[in-house]
């Protein structure tokens, strides 16, 4: 049987997890210059917080809805807002 103060203690340090790897994630694109492609936006998050494929749409999908980036579908490309910016270099 589950325990259900341990599961909350398990979403509460996924979340904290999450909101670290998205930070990092949007400091690596502005470090960058603001411009990567998906691909390679993708392979830094694998890479360095273990984020696979279903996380990172999630965490994209997140992005472009606090409109912290923009994307061209057409070139695959991700640009980093200004609000992006500040966000990630805020550690808060």
């Amino acid at each position: 049987m589950s325990n259900p103060v341990n599961n909350q203690d398990q979403e509460e340090k996924f979340k904290a997890f999450f909101e670290k790897a998205r930070r990092g994630v949007l400091a690596h694109l502005n470090k960058q210059g603001g411009v990567l492609s998906m691909a390679d936006l993708h392979d830094y998050s694998l890479k360095t917080y273990l984020i696979q494929h279903q996380r990172f749409s999630i965490m994209m999908e997140s992005f472009v809805n606090d409109k912290l980036v923009t994307f061209d579908d057409s070139t695959a490309t991700v640009f980093i807002t200004e609000q992006g910016a500040t966000y990630a270099s805020n550690p808060n």
